[in-house]
């Protein structure tokens, strides 16, 4: 019986408070993944939105320069994101608004993308031209460029 009693005594194992204790760690653990998750795709969802925003950017960028390979930007400065038709510059009040392929007038369009050509005030024959793209109400992309003619 004696035996019995001290096979009891010296019996091994966890108490109910170490149970407890490695039950809130591993569950503050899991709370602190998982809210990290969710931090790392809060990011990278902005940083797809920025990389759109810059590729519009470079696209209107380079329409602005295969442009000025024909026709004068002269009567392109001032002139609020100004557009050419038929060598003729008019203002394009506001911009655009387009969708993440370039497009206008889709339910998805979320960037808005405006841009300036102005006659720059040291160089001659040089235009400055900006082109600023706009999402989520307050972030931006902004690309500047010096264009000889």
């Amino acid at each position: 019986m004696t035996q019995n009693i001290k096979h009891l005594k010296n019996n091994f194992g966890f108490t109910l408070v170490e149970v407890l204790i490695a039950a809130l760690i591993i569950t503050a653990g899991l709370i602190a993944y998982i809210m990290t998750s969710g931090n790392v795709v809060g990011q990278n969802t902005q940083s797809k939105k920025e990389s759109i925003a810059t590729t519009l950017a470079q696209d209107k960028m380079e329409s602005i320069r295969n442009t000025a390979l024909t026709v004068s930007l002269t009567d392109a400065d001032t002139l609020d994101s100004p557009a050419e038709s038929s060598g003729v510059w008019t203002a394009n009040t506001g911009g655009e608004v387009v969708d993440e392929e370039g497009d206008t007038g889709n339910a998805d369009s979320i960037y808005t993308r405006t841009w300036t050509i102005t006659t720059d005030a040291t160089l001659t024959n040089f235009y400055s031209a900006s082109v600023t793209v706009l999402w989520d109400g307050n972030k931006t992309v902004t690309l500047d460029t010096l264009i000889s003619q």
